[in-house]
């Protein structure tokens, strides 16, 4: 696969429009979201007919809030993931297109979910949708697993793997959530579509275990490196003063 042959001085620039671009794919999706939730029309409204109307579509807004919060999470995990970067390859660009594939695709599944919502008989748009976001989910674990390697030479520094752990298990959790969500439905469609309200409070404190261990991994990494650093200076700093004693 052909690589970029620009200078190394255009990097910064050809990075800063890698991220832009991603970034206006998710403000794309997640303007989408809310696009495909109509305002009812109806004949003669009244008070208690809109009341009526905007009730039924109380599945579709909770469908939107959370594919809102899927499409701001991804983005905010995008965001840290090219902060670690410095340089790109051609790999990248091709895998960082495959993850947004997957995210353009959320407001049509979202949307497909939302239409048949009160239909709880029908299965399959909740399975495209839960699809959709075990997609989305292996293409963010496959863009994290390419970057954070180590042969590929694309970061600021070196990650540990405590981290790069932490960074596939954050990713896993989402899936996961709606999979057992799925096999709620075929018992209670109903109550399978609040399990995916869970996912932040395991994202936010189910991991902070693992993420605590990653701290301590690299604060020790960075310790060690310190000290390293540390011992060198201070070799040179004898062999300095054993020369001016010679001369």
């Amino acid at each position: 696969m052909q690589e970029p042959k620009h200078k190394e001085s255009r990097t910064n620039f050809q990075i800063e429009r890698f991220s832009f671009f991603s970034d206006g794919i998710f403000a794309i999706s997640i303007t989408l979201l809310i696009i495909e939730i109509k305002v009812p029309v109806l004949t003669h409204p009244t008070n208690e007919s809109l009341w009526h109307s905007l009730s039924e579509m109380s599945l579709k807004f909770l469908g939107f809030l959370i594919s809102f919060a899927i499409v701001g999470h991804y983005w905010s995990v995008h965001h840290r993931i090219f902060g670690y970067i410095r340089k790109y390859n051609t790999s990248l660009l091709w895998i960082n297109l495959a993850f947004l594939f997957s995210v353009v695709l959320l407001p049509f599944s979202s949307a497909l979910m939302g239409e048949y919502s009160s239909e709880l008989d029908l299965w399959l748009p909740y399975a495209v949708y839960v699809a959709n976001i075990c997609l989305t989910a292996i293409m963010n674990c496959w863009l994290w697993l390419y970057m954070s390697n180590a042969k590929k030479d694309l970061l600021t520094h070196t990650i540990s793997n405590a981290r790069i752990r932490l960074g596939l298990y954050r990713s896993l959790v989402i899936p996961v959530g709606f999979l057992i969500s799925f096999a709620v439905f075929f018992v209670s469609p109903v109550i399978s579509k609040f399990i995916p309200l869970i996912i932040p409070i395991v994202l936010h404190w189910g991991l902070k275990g693992i993420e605590n261990k990653a701290n301590l991994h690299e604060a020790a990494d960075n310790t060690e490196f310190m000290t390293l650093t540390d011992l060198h200076i201070q070799l040179e700093d004898v062999a300095a003063d054993e020369k001016d004693a010679t001369t």
